[in-house]
């Protein structure tokens, strides 16, 4: 799910953002994957420039493998070509836990790579991106995890977090009818050792103040997913569901729900705040 994240983000958009993020993935399979993230990030009128602040916490679950990490952002926007740049960092805290419960190992049962406990272990973490929103298009790179952490689990466990890296560009083509645009986008995602692209052809429907989207991903050799959605009064909901084209079934494939909130408020800012329906592109 922190696959499409980029600690740059926070600094084009120049508005109070959060969002939760839940995905239930290989659903039908026993401990199958499960992640949520939830992330808040607002601009800082504190300091001369364009400066953003936000904090975020992200827990994926697989099996008897838990992992959290809890991270804090910092991105400067500045004006460029006609639209937006923005450079963040992001610091935070990976925690890795290993709960054995009652995995039976059979014969192997004193095997060392398995704790007869749970165990867990902290490490240090930081990434960085860089994001350009332009008017018609965007695109951002993301290096998450940059210092590869290694966590101690235990006096005989460790668990290696690789860097990986997340390349993403889209467009806003907008029609003859001024209340619909097409929104293409393409991301890749890699560790340098293993790669996903996912290519999103996206619709929305703009009337007043709601907004209607849908579209479809394609995941070439992985999956292809269907996903819609509305943003109505600043609060975005959107539901999507993920089958894998590897013949595992149509019914063990991906739900993911999203519940995102924009709105314009700095609390650095002199005198009231100013609250306004906005339009946000995704």
């Amino acid at each position: 799910m922190q696959n499409f994240y980029n600690p740059a983000g926070a600094g084009v958009t120049g508005k109070m953002h959060a969002f939760a993020a839940y995905s239930n993935q290989l659903t039908g399979f026993e401990g199958n994957p499960k992640s949520m993230l939830i992330n808040a990030d607002m601009p800082l009128s504190m300091f001369k420039g364009d400066h953003s602040a936000g904090i975020g916490v992200l827990n994926d679950e697989i099996g008897m493998f838990t992992n959290q990490h809890l991270f804090l952002n910092y991105s400067y926007a500045m004006k460029l070509f006609g639209g937006r740049m923005a450079i963040g960092v992001q610091f935070g805290i990976l925690n890795a836990k290993i709960d054995p419960g009652e995995l039976n190992l059979g014969e192997n049962n004193d095997d060392p790579a398995f704790p007869s406990s749970a165990v867990d272990g902290n490490k240090i973490d930081f990434g960085a991106g860089i994001l350009y929103k332009h008017k018609y298009f965007y695109a951002g790179l993301s290096a998450l995890h940059i210092n590869a952490p290694l966590i101690e689990l235990g006096e005989t466990n460790q668990f290696q977090v690789d860097p990986y890296f997340n390349f993403m560009a889209g467009g806003n083509i907008p029609l003859k009818n001024t209340l619909i645009t097409i929104q293409p986008y393409m991301q890749i995602m890699t560790d340098l050792v293993a790669w996903r692209a996912d290519i999103t052809a996206k619709g929305n429907y703009q009337y007043d103040n709601k907004r209607f989207f849908g579209g479809i991903t394609y995941s070439p050799n992985t999956s292809v997913a269907l996903f819609a959605g509305l943003e109505l009064l600043n609060i975005t909901i959107s539901y999507g569901y993920e089958i894998f084209t590897s013949g595992i079934g149509a019914e063990n494939g991906n739900h993911d729900i999203y519940l995102g909130y924009d709105i314009e408020l700095d609390l650095f800012k002199k005198g009231k705040n100013k609250h306004n329906s906005i339009r946000i592109l995704k």
